[in-house]
């Protein structure tokens, strides 16, 4: 019974993992989620930070522009937005499916990175002075996004995690990524509990990992 139960595993490892070239695949997948990932946090992270700074002007014009781009890019579910710019724009281009994700998440990113960081910069300048406040936003690039930053690295760590899952659902605009791989390989060989399970085993390592990162970063901004 032992042996026919090691068995049974031993099947499901090769016919979900390595049979017929599935961890080529899986690789593939694993490195489209990775740039997926990292492109939307570092385009959202700069759209953030300008949205924040435009958020911060005396410019009312500027600064209710700056507010209005936030809610949207925050409030849009990016489910509808994956669909939405797939089907009526750029759904046609040469790789345009992985092009749209990257802007989605990025927008999505940018959105709510921008809410974070207006939230805590606000939340400080009730602790400073108005002259300091003053200062602050004129080096706001040099010291104020740096220092805001590192005070809001809980919340942007949530939001990083939040990011990752979310890719998740970029299989609905063909777009080949980890998830839609090993969900891909499960029906394939029907056993779909398998490869998910399996790829959720993955994505765990990879908050691991994340919560790493995070840690790094923020003692690097102190």
């Amino acid at each position: 019974m032992t042996m026919g139960f090691i068995r049974n595993i031993y099947e499901a490892i090769y016919n979900n993992l390595i049979a017929g070239g599935a961890y080529l695949s899986i690789i593939k997948g694993a490195i489209t989620t990775m740039v997926l990932f990292f492109a939307a946090i570092a385009i959202g992270f700069v759209l953030g930070s300008l949205l924040t700074f435009l958020q911060v002007q005396k410019n009312k014009f500027l600064n209710q522009f700056a507010t209005i781009c936030s809610f949207l890019f925050k409030g849009t579910p990016v489910y509808l937005a994956l669909l939405l710019w797939y089907y009526c724009f750029l759904g046609k281009m040469h790789r345009g499916s992985l092009l749209i994700a990257i802007l989605v998440f990025s927008v999505y990113v940018g959105g709510h990175m921008a809410d974070i960081l207006v939230r805590n910069m606000e939340k400080e300048a009730r602790r400073q002075t108005p002259a300091i406040n003053e200062r602050a936003k004129k080096e706001f690039f040099q010291a104020l996004l740096p220092f805001i930053t590192e005070q809001s690295m809980f919340e942007l760590k949530r939001l990083a995690q939040m990011l990752l899952q979310w890719t998740t659902v970029v299989g609905v605009i063909r777009v080949n990524d980890l998830a839609e791989v090993m969900t891909g390989i499960g029906q394939k060989t029907l056993a779909p509990f398998f490869s998910i399970f399996c790829a959720i085993i993955v994505y765990l390592i990879l908050q691991l990992l994340m919560e790493y990162l995070f840690a790094w970063a923020k003692k690097k901004l102190r």
